[in-house]
């Protein structure tokens, strides 16, 4: 084990030395990074990473009793997660421990249940996909952990992080009341809707900064869906590989039609596979942020069996899969995708209206 902290050190100072502070994602004041055990769940590419090794930035200049490492490492093997940490607390003095894509580790809920209970002075911060949320199963972490989610970047982050625009959060309940304040306010950045078409376009994801080209982009965003299906599926769930063919099947008819028009019944027919196994996968992608389903149930549950309309997740997802199709995408399209993501992102539930395209809080 002294092998693997000593690599795992290594690495993490690689790691901290590239990492900029200057510009941190809206969650970073939102942690409460006091508690004990902390998990941030959120989809490949939204900075999960970013903001663990931003902390651990601030940390080290008081600390040096901390080890980062990912979970999908090819050094770790299985039952080994609990003995590492144990090592690195005895032998090193480890009093914080923060673990990567933990759900890409076999078991990994019950070893960080025994490492929680067995180390009562260690802080043990870990990510991983956002089925995360399915937390509260066998080993009930969730009376142990602080959950936090991290999604793509908003608009107004955008705005900041690209161009250095500062405008203050709005709230639902502002924006209904003053909408046409608001409204002057923003215009008066005489540039704000074309900057809104270009998040439209490339914006959501982060890692948007390390690829100038749109192309390279909707390349990266194609190949984390890749991982995700081939990676986080295939071990959470327990898939076989022919069974994860039909996901990229999936993908392939959200790309050739208009948003919201999927239904899975519709889709049960044309990939030929039975109603119940597409329903199940059509959940699986709605627990990992890839798709969202638009429900006409007023108490917010926002399960297949109510879904109106199923939309992808964002602009930009769409976009991407509309580029290796060559289909045209129309900008009313990209605004209802952004509307309905953006309002799940703030904690909202949109529901499906017959009198116009979303209902919110008795608002169309």
């Amino acid at each position: 084990m002294d092998k693997y902290i000593e690599n795992f050190r290594q690495s993490q100072g690689l790691l901290l030395q590239k990492t900029q502070n200057k510009y941190k994602r809206f969650l970073f004041d939102k942690i409460n990074f006091n508690e004990r055990l902390i998990g941030i769940a959120g989809t490949r590419g939204v900075g999960k990473t970013t903001l663990i090794l931003q902390y651990l930035k601030e940390y080290k200049k008081e600390h040096s009793d901390f080890l980062y490492f990912s979970a999908d490492n090819v050094l770790l093997q299985k039952g080994d997660l609990y003995n590492l940490v144990e090592n690195f607390y005895l032998k090193y003095g480890g009093r914080l421990i923060c673990i990567d894509e933990i759900h890409r580790f076999e078991n990994w809920n019950q070893e960080l249940k025994n490492i929680y209970d067995s180390f009562p002075d260690l802080k043990i911060i870990f990510s991983g996909s956002s089925t995360m949320d399915l937390i509260k199963g066998k080993y009930d972490l969730s009376r142990r952990a602080i959950l936090y989610k991290l999604p793509g970047l908003s608009f107004r982050e955008f705005l900041f992080f690209e161009k250095r625009l500062k405008f203050k959060t709005i709230t639902l309940e502002n924006l209904f009341l003053n909408y046409e304040e608001l409204t002057e306010n923003l215009s008066k950045e005489t540039k704000i809707l074309m900057y809104f078409n270009e998040y439209l376009e490339k914006g959501y994801y982060p890692f948007y900064k390390e690829n100038s080209e749109k192309e390279l982009y909707f390349q990266k965003i194609l190949s984390i869906l890749d991982k995700m299906i081939y990676e986080d599926i295939a071990s959470f769930y327990k898939l076989k590989t022919e069974n994860l063919i039909v996901f990229k099947q999936i993908f392939h008819f959200f790309a050739h039609i208009e948003p919201g028009e999927l239904k899975a019944h519709k889709l049960s027919s044309n990939l030929q596979k039975n109603h119940e196994t597409v329903s199940h996968y059509l959940e699986i992608l709605n627990e990992i942020d890839i798709i969202n389903f638009l429900s006409s149930d007023r108490y917010g549950h926002a399960e297949l069996r109510n879904a109106k309309k199923i939309y992808l997740n964002n602009p930009n997802l769409y976009n991407a899969l509309a580029f290796i199709t060559g289909k045209t995408v129309k900008a009313c399209m990209l605004r209802e995708l952004f509307m309905i993501n953006q309002l799940y992102n703030a904690g909202h539930v949109p529901l499906y209206t017959k009198d116009g395209d979303i209902l919110i809080k008795n608002h169309i």
